[in-house]
């Protein structure tokens, strides 16, 4: 992390299908992750629950 920075929105890598990305640091994804090629029906679950965590991860 950057100092003085809280960075938020770290998104868990379960459920891809996928063997390697420069976006994963320890253990997830630096950001949300979206697989229109391959599972396109999760987009919008995902983007919810990701504003969500941000939400949360961000005391909004």
């Amino acid at each position: 992390d950057l100092i003085g920075a809280n960075l938020v929105g770290r998104w868990p890598v379960e459920g891809y299908y996928h063997t390697n990305s420069e976006a994963i640091e320890d253990g997830k994804f630096i950001g949300l992750a979206l697989d229109e090629d391959q599972q396109p029906e999760l987009t919008d679950q995902r983007i919810d629950k990701w504003v969500m965590q941000i939400v949360n991860e961000s005391e909004l």
